[in-house]
């Protein structure tokens, strides 16, 4: 089996060429240019060895050699010409001195019942999580599980024997312990060392912590297939508390605008059992809508179209107005939180970070990116009559705007004709249901770009 090493040189040009020579005499090579990819590229695969570009300081070299989880691998500083070399360090021109030097490692057998000083890995294959904790807790050992799973990276941290702390993906604590527990895919290593620097946000035996978290894998994979909620986004019938702390309530705040179960799960901080749990009690109690096809994402149109697309959508920038152009969608608020689940799973869209507003003002539904530097804005006016007044504010900057509800349709056609605005009447193309589809909602702004360029 070939060596794998892991080259780290901030020159692009000599790590490129460096890395050529080394494949060429049998080494497998992976490149970083840096810290973080270098990090992330050791604790990804875990390789043979380090080789370090003389460039990097010591600072960091030593930061690098500290990372979690990559701290007892080979490290070899490459030197330049006519430098000493020794047990470190390595001739940076001579890859065939580095090639023997790496082939001429001792073969890592890795074990799961270690020396109590030595760190270990292996296959997740073999040795489930569940096993592992149970072997560290049982030897009371103290320092990192770094565990490497098809969705990404994950760390559960001892101290003694004690289960701390745990982080997976963007997820942390319980959350992220109950999560790793159901992984059966990736690979496994172990890094003792010192707990003291470690937050503790967990505090309970790991036996106990084993047989909540195994339950609760077990009772979220039967919970998820009663939902059977597939590729479908949730989306709320009532606001949430803004300040709600409770699973139920962040739920209810999540979906004021529409997320996926998985989505969902990942977002709210609470156990994803009592997440689950929660979604379905609001199901039964029909406070929650089901969007059909909520993951399904389309292209706006085919790639020789588009580019007609951001050509029109350059043309439609009204006059006073920059970056980008606009487009208008009217309906009503709870129809509009569907249509902004649509737009917002077309290929080029890009939903704004900041929730839904909580008075039905006008605000922006998706920006999409249809060429370099050319932005479309979707904005949604919510038909509240009595908001009518701050729809001149936001008209004037759209370039034409489609009506989705009949109501308030004269104050609406009004407002449109005072601001020159082309009015699409789209409720007959859509029909009356809440779920117009990603597909629909692409014809409709190629339809409105259309008639704002009057072709």
């Amino acid at each position: 089996m070939a060596r794998t090493v892991l080259l780290i040189e901030p020159d692009v040009d000599v790590l490129g060429a460096l890395a050529s020579k080394l494949r060429a005499r049998g080494l497998e090579v992976w490149i970083a240019d840096g810290f973080d990819s270098a990090v992330a590229r050791a604790r990804a695969g875990r390789p043979d060895a380090l080789l370090f570009s003389s460039a990097l300081g010591g600072s960091l070299e030593r930061a690098l050699i500290d990372a979690i989880g990559i701290a007892t691998l080979p490290c070899f500083r490459l030197v330049a010409a006519g430098m000493g070399v020794d047990a470190f360090t390595l001739p940076a021109h001579d890859p065939d001195a580095i090639a023997r030097r790496v082939h001429a490692l001792p073969t890592r057998t890795p074990s799961i019942t270690p020396e109590a000083s030595s760190d270990f890995r292996g296959d997740l294959a073999q040795v489930s999580v569940v096993d592992l904790i149970q072997l560290l807790a049982a030897n009371r050992r103290s320092g990192v599980l770094v565990l490497q799973t098809p969705l990404g990276a994950g760390e559960v941290r001892f101290a003694h024997g004690d289960v701390i702390d745990a982080l997976y993906r963007r997820l942390e604590g319980k959350k992220a312990l109950f999560r790793l527990l159901g992984e059966r895919e990736g690979t496994f290593s172990f890094v003792g060392g010192a707990a003291s620097s470690f937050l503790r946000r967990i505090d309970a035996p790991a036996h106990a912590l084993l047989m909540d978290g195994i339950r609760e894998v077990d009772e979220t994979k039967e919970l998820r297939a009663t939902l059977a909620l597939g590729d479908d986004a949730l989306v709320a019938l009532l606001p949430g508390t803004p300040d709600g702390s409770d699973v139920r309530a962040m739920v209810l705040t999540m979906l004021a605008t529409p997320h996926t179960l998985g989505e969902l799960v990942d977002e709210v901080s609470g156990l994803d059992l009592d997440v689950l749990k929660s979604v379905a009690d609001l199901l039964r109690d029909g406070k929650l809508r089901r969007i059909t096809g909520g993951m399904r994402r389309v292209e706006l149109s085919d790639p020789d179209r588009l580019g007609v697309l951001s050509a029109l959508a350059k043309r439609v920038i009204r006059p006073g107005f920059r970056d980008a152009g606009r487009l208008a969608i009217a309906a009503a608020p709870g129809r509009l939180l569907a249509v902004m689940a649509s737009v917002g799973r077309i290929a080029e869209a890009m939903v704004p970070s900041e929730a839904v507003p909580t008075t039905p003002i006008p605000h922006v539904l998706a920006t999409l990116r249809l060429a370099e530097a050319v932005d479309l804005d979707i904005i949604g006016i919510p038909l509240v009559e009595a908001y009518a007044p701050l729809w001149a504010l936001v008209l004037p900057g759209c370039a034409a705007l489609a009506l989705l509800d009949d109501q308030p349709r004269e104050t609406l056609e009004n407002a449109c004709q005072l601001a020159s605005v082309p009015l699409v009447d789209a409720s007959q193309t859509l029909g009356p249901s809440e779920d117009a589809s990603p597909e629909a909602m692409a014809a409709l702004v190629q339809r409105l770009l259309e008639s704002a360029a009057g072709t």
